[in-house]
C-alpha cells in the first residue's frame, strides 16, 4: 500500500498539477525533453548501427518538425522560454557535439547540420495547437516534414555535395533522386509523434454543470 501511494505521488509530481495550466506546462516540458532525447539518441544509434546503414532514414527532421510546429507554453520560467524558443538550435548543437566526438567532422557536415536547423525554422511557421483535430495536425506536420526533407536533400545533396566533394551537378542530381525518395520514408515517424502530443493534452478539467432546479450547481470531471 505504501509503495502504491509513493508511486502515485511520483506520477502526480511528474504528470499532474494543481491546475490545468500547470498540468499542461509539465506535459509540454516532457514533450520537449522527449524531442531532445530522441534527437540526441540519433548519434548513439548511428554509432552502433553504422553510418552507412540506411543513411537517409532518420527521425531528426520529423522530431524537429513536429516539435517546432506546436506553440508550447512551458510556464513563466525564463529558462523554459529559451528552451522552447530555441529548441531546434539547442537540440541540433548538442547532437552535433556528440556526433563530432564519435565520428569527427567533414566539410559536408556544415550543410547537414545547418539543414536540420532550416527544417526546424520551417516548422515554426506552422504555429499549430495541440488542441486542433488529429487529422489536421497530422496533415500539416506531414506536409511540412516532406517539404523539409526535400529542401534538406537539395541543400545537402545537390549544393553541399557539389561544393565539398566535387563532381558533375547532373550526376549528383540523378543520384539524389532515389536517395530522396527513400528519405521520405522517414515520414513514418510523424504520426506517432503527433499522437504523443495529442495524448499529452488530455487533461481532466472540473466544469460547473447545471442540474435540476433547487439542486444548485455541482462540478463534474470531464476530459
Amino acid at each position: 500500500m505504501g509503495i502504491t501511494r509513493v508511486r502515485r505521488k511520483i506520477a502526480e509530481k511528474i504528470w499532474g498539477g494543481r491546475t490545468p495550466d500547470e498540468v499542461l506546462s509539465k506535459r509540454f516540458k516532457i514533450f520537449v525533453f522527449i524531442g531532445i532525447f530522441l534527437i540526441g539518441m540519433f548519434a548513439v544509434y548511428r554509432y552502433f548501427i553504422g553510418i552507412t546503414f540506411l543513411p537517409n532514414f532518420e527521425w531528426i527532421i520529423p522530431v524537429l518538425v513536429v516539435t517546432g510546429s506546436f506553440s508550447l507554453y512551458c510556464g513563466p520560467s525564463k529558462f523554459w522560454r529559451i528552451v522552447t524558443r530555441y529548441f531546434g538550435v539547442l537540440a541540433v548543437i548538442s547532437t552535433f557535439i556528440v556526433w563530432f566526438i564519435m565520428f569527427g567532422i567533414l566539410p559536408i557536415h556544415a550543410f547537414v547540420w545547418s539543414g536540420f536547423i532550416f527544417a526546424w525554422l520551417l516548422a515554426m511557421r506552422n504555429k499549430l495547437s495541440m488542441f486542433n483535430k488529429f487529422k489536421k495536425l497530422l496533415w500539416r506536420t506531414t506536409l511540412t516534414a516532406a517539404i523539409a526533407i526535400i529542401l534538406f536533400d537539395v541543400w545537402t545533396g545537390l549544393i553541399g555535395s557539389s561544393l565539398t566533394m566535387g563532381g558533375s551537378l547532373w550526376i549528383v542530381f540523378l543520384g539524389q533522386i532515389p536517395f530522396t525518395l527513400f528519405h521520405l520514408a522517414s515520414l513514418v515517424f510523424v504520426p506517432p509523434l503527433v499522437g504523443l502530443g495529442k495524448m499529452m493534452v488530455r487533461v481532466k478539467i472540473s466544469v460547473p454543470v447545471a442540474v435540476a432546479a433547487g439542486a444548485g450547481v455541482r462540478a463534474r470531471i470531464k476530459k
